[in-house]
Parts: structure tokens; C-alpha cells; sequence
């Protein structure tokens, strides 16, 4: 398959998960090109691995260092910017999450040219908060809370749609979501959110059916930004 999509992975300084969150990318997702490590690291030592043990231009695997940290809003202007640059779609990944099967990024293209009410098709995680793992799932302890989720078909596609949050978790963005500029300030990705559903017609989406397995898991066992 011709490889058209770029990858930008988001870390700060857990190299033990970012190692293992390349490594998965590189075997299960499909059609996509480079992956342009971004990192907001202040560590030198973290700077000099990932320059050394990291990159790699034989496998198209290249690092940024922002100048920081400034915290995660800051960071994820950074990363709008680089998508901005990019050619169509671009999967969005930062360093604690592992794929556990196989994804095809024309697939996920796909969808989200035949919808553009789309804002995003993420890969669904496993339960990881308090109210998740109470409530069985991230979709369920959503629902808790009052948002509704509708799995849609088209008969060869499945998929999840709904107006509840823009997720920072692994998925294929379109250029029409990096139009607009991620906030500056605390509680950036639930801002965001609710600045794209200000349009009544934008829809989130998770690939895949209710009843499919988390596709990616969640590895960091602690949140080591800042500013979210």
C-alpha cells in the first residue's frame, strides 16, 4: 500500500513507553509515512537519546525540541503547526500509547472524506480512569454523564459517532480540525472541544463498533505535562 500519512508523536521524557509506542506504530499502523517525534522535554539527557537512539532517517523518523516546556496547551500549538505543514490527514500520537492490532489509515481517511462533519476518528482505549473502569468503558462513563454515542455503518465501515470531547488520545485528524487554533491556557483539550461542536453539524468519532476491543492501550502510568 503507498504510504500517504504522516505521524506526529508527542513526548516529554518517558522514554521507556515512547520506545515502546514507536515500535508498535511502526508494526501495526498502515499507510502511514514519516513520524515526526515532537519533544517538550526540559531533560538534556532525554534531548541527547532521542537525537541518538531515537532518529533515524533511514526509517523516516525524525525529532523536533521545543523550546520550553511551556505546558500542554503550548506544546500542542506546536504540534498544529507542524500538521499545518503537512500534505491532507495526519495521525496524532503521544508516547504512552501502544497499538495492539493492526490499522489502516485509508480506511480512516476514507471516512472522514466521505463525512467532513468529522473532526476526527480516534482509536478507542481501555478503561483508565476511576469513572471508566467503575461504568466499564471510556464511552460508557461518557454516557454517565449525559452524551450520546450512535454506532453508524455504511455497510463495509463501522464507526462511533458523537459531540462529547475532542480526545488527545491516538487518531487521524483532518486539515479542516487543525484550521482552527488550539487554545492558549489551562483545560486546552476540553476548550477545544467545545469550540469545534459550537458548530451543531461537527461530529467526534471512534473507529470501529461498540462491541470491538480497545485498539489502543493506554501504557503511562502517570501524567508527567503540564497545563492541561
Amino acid at each position: 500500500m503507498r504510504h500517504i500519512v504522516p505521524v506526529i508523536c508527542l513526548t516529554n521524557g518517558r522514554g521507556d513507553c515512547l520506545t515502546r509506542t514507536l515500535a508498535a506504530a511502526r508494526e501495526h499502523l498502515r499507510g502511514a509515512s514519516e513520524i515526526r517525534v515532537l519533544n517538550d522535554s526540559p531533560d538534556p539527557a532525554y534531548a541527547t537519546w532521542l537525537d541518538g537512539d531515537v532518529a533515524d532517517p533511514a526509517a523516516d523518523i525524525t525529532v523536533t525540541h521545543l523550546p520550553g516546556p511551556h505546558g500542554y496547551d503550548h506544546a500542542m500549538r506546536a504540534v498544529w503547526d507542524l500538521a499545518r505543514s503537512a500534505v491532507g490527514h495526519v495521525f496524532f500520537l503521544e508516547d504512552d500509547f501502544v497499538l495492539r492490532e493492526p490499522v489502516d489509515l485509508a480506511d480512516l481517511a476514507g471516512l472522514l472524506e466521505d463525512r467532513p462533519h468529522l473532526t476526527q476518528v480516534a482509536l478507542l482505549r481501555q478503561p483508565w480512569f476511576r469513572n471508566e473502569t467503575e461504568r466499564g468503558g471510556l464511552i460508557e462513563a461518557l454516557e454517565a454523564q449525559g452524551h450520546k454515542f450512535a454506532e453508524c455503518t455504511d455497510g463495509r465501515r463501522w464507526w462511533i459517532e458523537h459531540r462529547a470531547v475532542f480526545t488527545g488520545n491516538p487518531s487521524l485528524i483532518p486539515q479542516r480540525t487543525f484550521a482552527v487554533d488550539w487554545p492558549a491556557g489551562a483545560w486546552s483539550e476540553s476548550r477545544f472541544g467545545r469550540m469545534l461542536f459550537a458548530d451543531p453539524r461537527a461530529r467526534g468519532a471512534y473507529w470501529g463498533r461498540r462491541s470491538d476491543p480497545p485498539r489502543v492501550e493506554h501504557i503511562g502510568t502517570e501524567r508527567v505535562g503540564t497545563g492541561y
